[in-house]
């Protein structure tokens, strides 16, 4: 695996390199700042500006803080100045927004995990987001909002990247998550009883990278890397944000990284979920 420290901005190739497994490590990238701001103004504004968001699990109850969360995430995530924000991102990498799709982003929070570690603050197992319908030439972005630790951080498994792991994703469906199982995120108060494709064998976590960030810095990284939520024992509660990008001639022409094991079904069933990065319509062409 090859790890590129402030590299990716005008970088030749980059979507081949992460198709291989390359990890771009951004440090100083402008929009990865505003990401942050307007993440800790969305924070903010629906806190008041008196509490501290990293203990805000002390200071709820675990129903309290999944209505306060929930209306942090959809916030965010329903905002125009965050979708003009990763139209900037692509941007500042000097690629061209007419390009490329997204999915909608995301602001994660992830408290004490002995507090909560299901429905919105569910702690992902090892994974590859093809296992949930994801495309093979996803790219995927991630940043912590506020800085995290290595214990606090997500983790990546590069070992993995090109061999296969025995999962469930084969009988897993996307269409049935969208309709059915996405939205009872809010009523996962104490266990997550959603079905999530994951590992059906023990594996190797020696090589595990967890990378401690400041916020607003950012890891981009293939769909098909094997990653998860570290479990957070620190105390505090950790805020982070994500999106995905897919370039649009790589997803009509099956161009992508190597799928070595996913098995899922319906990958076209999220398409509905992207918008285009120039004009921020929704993606609806039919890919044949």
């Amino acid at each position: 695996m090859d790890l590129h420290v402030n590299k990716a901005r005008n970088h030749v190739g980059i979507r081949e390199a992460i198709y291989s497994g390359a990890i771009f490590l951004e440090t100083q990238l402008k929009t990865g700042q505003q990401l942050r701001d307007f993440a800790k103004h969305t924070i903010a504004q629906v806190l008041g500006p008196d509490v501290d968001p990293l203990v805000l699990h002390t200071q709820l109850s675990v129903k309290e803080f999944v209505t306060t969360v929930s209306r942090i995430k959809s916030q965010f995530t329903n905002s125009a100045e965050v979708k003009a924000i990763i139209r900037d991102f692509i941007l500042e990498l000097g690629e061209n927004p007419a390009d490329y799709l997204f999915d909608v982003p995301r602001l994660r929070v992830v408290p004490h995990y002995d507090y909560l570690h299901a429905g919105v603050s569910y702690a992902y197992k090892p994974h590859r987001d093809t296992w949930y319908g994801s495309v093979q030439c996803q790219l995927n972005t991630w940043m912590p909002v506020f800085g995290v630790t290595p214990d606090q951080t997500m983790s990546i498994n590069p070992e993995y990247f090109s061999l296969p792991v025995k999962n469930s994703s084969v009988d897993w469906q996307l269409t049935e998550w969208i309709n059915k199982e996405r939205w009872k995120a809010s009523q996962e108060l104490t266990e997550e009883t959603r079905v999530h494709p994951v590992p059906l064998e023990s594996l190797n976590t020696s090589n595990e990278l967890r990378i401690g960030l400041n916020g607003g810095e950012m890891i981009v990284f293939s769909g098909t890397h094997l990653h998860g939520t570290v479990p957070n024992r620190s105390g505090n509660t950790r805020f982070s944000v994500d999106f995905r990008l897919m370039h649009i001639e790589d997803l009509k022409a099956g161009r992508g990284a190597v799928n070595v094991d996913n098995g899922c079904p319906d990958p076209e069933a999220g398409f509905s979920d992207y918008f285009h990065a120039d004009s921020f319509h929704r993606f609806q062409e039919v890919l044949t």
